[in-house]
């Protein structure tokens, strides 16, 4: 989503601006002074150093940490978070009867697209042994 229209107050904010809003340090003289924003909704969110701006990542994902999940039984887990809530499961498997990690989206996915939607936060259930 391109970026919303600055309004004044934000573009003399982004002018007169000394640290970047994301790591927080200042800007020296040969930075590459840029406008972050969100692209889900094109927000502006504040002047960042150019590094800082392409590596900048929201996390959806909260993780849920198992000792040994493989040497579990964790069907009933699986069957249980795949049935109670909406959305969808994505299961990475070792065998047929044995997984390393799974993935609650809590969004839908939509089959006559690439993308899946990303909003939400999915629940990411991750075997510690095995990472």
């Amino acid at each position: 989503m391109p970026m919303e229209t600055l309004s004044k107050q934000q573009w003399e904010a982004y002018c007169n601006a000394t640290r970047c809003h994301i790591c927080e340090k200042p800007f020296a003289p040969d930075d590459t002074r840029v406008r972050n924003h969100c692209h889900l909704i094109g927000r502006y969110r504040g002047p960042a150093h150019s590094n800082c701006n392409l590596n900048y990542k929201n996390s959806f994902y909260i993780p849920i940490v198992f000792h040994n999940l493989s040497g579990y039984d964790v069907h009933f887990i699986i069957k249980e978070i795949a049935t109670a809530y909406d959305g969808y499961v994505d299961v990475l498997p070792i065998t047929k009867e044995k997984c390393i990690s799974f993935v609650k989206h809590n969004s839908t996915k939509d089959k006559t697209e690439k993308n899946f939607q990303k909003n939400g936060v999915k629940l990411r259930f991750i075997d510690l042994s095995n990472f």
